[in-house]
């Protein structure tokens, strides 16, 4: 009976042991990074799976063009952070739209590991007082700052210093406000609203700020 009781507690050890190695391992591979060949590393975005579209509850808009700019300071850090620029934007595919960053800023994060691809959030941070405006007609939408939204993939591509990043963005809770001028149209005026849905894509690639020539860049 003393055998089997201790032979059981011989086993409960060794089966704690090994959930307490697993565990370890799950954390650690939850925890990812944006490398580079060198440091600082000047990074640069373009879209690469079609249009950007930004869809609140009033309608969509959607962009031909966007570009991202940043730096990376550190060959392994935990986030970057780019500006963004939006062009030749339409509304209803009919009416031309400006959007304004105004200075606001996108931190990426990698998250967690999924077979090739990494799940991760975006964070949108706006100097004081600013925000972005979409400026469609009768109804100028706003978005400020606002932490750790889901809904972005990132994706290792290339080999040695052509590696490059490619990040697809699917957010479906991105908050909001509508400003409705006189006669305008908004689905709702001055009212924070989460739920708007932002489509997009871009292929992220570092260079050597002093020559300019291609750096590596990827998550792992």
């Amino acid at each position: 009976m003393s055998r089997n009781l201790k032979a059981l507690g011989l086993g409960l050890v060794a089966v704690f042991a090994m959930s307490a190695v697993m565990a370890s391992a799950a954390s650690a591979e939850g925890t990812f990074k944006f490398k580079s060949e060198g440091t600082p590393t000047k990074l640069s975005g373009k879209q690469h799976a079609g249009n950007d579209v930004f869809t609140p509850h009033t309608g969509g808009v959607s962009c031909n063009e966007a570009t991202y700019a940043g730096e990376q300071v550190g060959t392994e850090v935990s986030e970057v952070t780019v500006t963004p620029t939006y062009s030749e934007c339409k509304a209803f595919g009919l009416f031309n739209v400006p959007i304004t960053t105004n200075g606001c800023r996108y931190t990426l994060n990698a998250g967690t590991k999924t077979g090739t691809t990494f799940a991760g959030s975006v964070s949108i941070a706006c100097p004081a007082g600013k925000i972005i405006e979409i400026e469609a007609p009768g109804c100028t939408t706003t978005v400020g700052s606002q932490s750790n939204i889901g809904g972005i993939t990132l994706t290792n591509i290339g080999a040695g210093a052509t590696r490059e990043i490619t990040v697809d963005i699917n957010i479906i809770a991105l908050k909001y406000e509508e400003h409705r001028p006189f006669f305008g149209i908004c689905a709702t005026n001055t009212v924070p609203t989460t739920g708007a849905n932002y489509i997009g894509s871009a292929v992220i690639t570092g260079t050597n700020p002093l020559t300019n020539a291609h750096r590596g860049i990827f998550v792992g």
